[in-house]
């Protein structure tokens, strides 16, 4: 088996939901050891469509690599079996509410205790502090707090949210990557700390310049499609098969290969087009030039001319363009695992690409409680009769 970046990395895994799982995927798909404790049916997310069969899409695409520990952690012997599992980890990763940590007996000081130099990341809607902190929160909250939602969306149209659960991923994102922080930084002073992961904090980062520009200059940016907020010509444009490709030109140099392309090297010549501050202050005059030009073309004719002198271009994917890209399918990003019944189950690959120590897909997603007795008896010592006992008394499940 290959060395992986994070071997000898254990994780008590307390997540649900997404941004939690996202972050202890991405982590378990670099070696790290990730013991996913659930108490009663699981995580939620077993049980949303879409569905395969028996088995959650939505599950499986962000729980591989995993272990799962059944633990009823309300009773006092469940409780004491989580504390025994966290004290021989490297990383406690949550995405309660703030607080509930506190009330599941796991408070900063307990921790500190049991384990001082643990690593804790927590992922929220708003942060362990602030006023906002005790509200509950879900990516679209968060898109509508940071600012996402009023910048999405054509000019006077209704705010729009970002196709996908975007600050749920980001913050599950810049939570490994805390969490990696964190873990160099151990080896340097020994210590543990808190990393405190916010997806509006997240969303405000990647707002682009939206908040700077209002506090430098009092302007308040907005919805403005899909045009590129500094460079013109760059926006969608509807071929003749009525797909929709988006060229982006808007550089002078891109500009000057994209009128030549066209044959409309005349507009090189004209003030109010030669340069990209004069194309920004009348987009729309530009725009029209380009679409007259796309009209002759289908959407992947345009992608076909234009990327062949070097400019950017695509033609606006649907879902079956992705599957069928075939950059997407070199770089290993649509994989399959396979359950012991045959079921195939899709998932996206790896995105981190690591030349010498590559992450790998190793294990399917875990029945709730499959490996209960594997890591009470591999990691804690518990003898078969004591797993049989706790089993009886309902304080843990194992998965038949």
């Amino acid at each position: 088996m290959n060395k992986k970046p994070l071997d000898g990395v254990r994780i008590c895994d307390l997540t649900r939901f997404l941004s939690g799982p996202y972050c202890t995927q991405l982590l378990a798909d670099m070696g790290a050891e990730v013991i996913k404790i659930e108490k009663g049916r699981g995580d939620d997310t077993r049980y949303f469509g879409p569905w395969l069969g028996e088995r959650s899409i939505y599950f499986n695409m962000l729980n591989r690599n995993k272990k799962s520990v059944e633990i009823d952690y309300r009773k006092p012997e469940g409780k004491e079996l989580l504390y025994d599992i966290v004290k021989k980890c490297d990383v406690l990763v949550e995405n309660f509410r703030p607080g509930t940590l506190e009330k599941m007996g796991l408070g900063k000081e307990t921790l500190e205790k049991i384990n001082p130099s643990i690593i804790v990341t927590h992922v929220s809607g708003f942060g362990q502090t602030g006023p906002y902190k005790d509200r509950a929160a879900f990516d679209c909250i968060a898109q509508a707090m940071c600012g996402i939602m009023s910048l999405t969306g054509e000019v006077g149209e209704p705010p729009s949210m970002i196709g996908s659960v975007y600050l749920d991923y980001m913050g599950g994102t810049f939570a490994a990557l805390a969490t990696v922080i964190a873990l160099y930084e151990r080896q340097k002073s020994g210590m543990g700390q808190e990393a405190d992961i916010a997806m509006v904090d997240a969303g405000v980062s990647y707002s682009l310049f939206t908040t700077q520009a209002y506090r430098a200059l009092g302007e308040v940016v907005g919805q403005l499609g899909n045009r590129d907020r500094a460079l013109s010509p760059a926006n969608t444009f509807r071929g003749k098969d009525g797909k929709y490709v988006y060229i982006h030109a808007g550089s002078d140099k891109l500009f000057e290969i994209f009128c030549k392309k066209i044959g409309r090297e005349d507009l090189l010549a004209e003030d109010k087009f030669k340069y990209s501050p004069q194309r920004m202050a009348n987009p729309e005059e530009m725009e029209r030039v380009c679409q007259e030009w796309v009209n002759d073309y289908t959407a992947a004719e345009v992608e076909e001319i234009l990327t062949g002198v070097g400019l950017p271009c695509s033609i606006v994917a649907d879902v079956v363009d992705v599957v069928n890209n075939p950059q997407v399918q070199h770089r290993d990003m649509l994989k399959t695992m396979e359950y012991p019944d045959g079921t195939k189950m899709p998932i996206t690959g790896i995105p981190i690409k690591l030349s010498r120590t590559p992450g790998e897909i190793c294990s399917l997603p875990p029945k709730v409680g499959e490996n209960t007795a594997e890591v009470l008896s591999g990691l804690l010592g518990k003898s078969a009769e004591e797993i049989a006992g706790l089993k009886g008394a309902e304080v843990i499940g194992v998965a038949e």
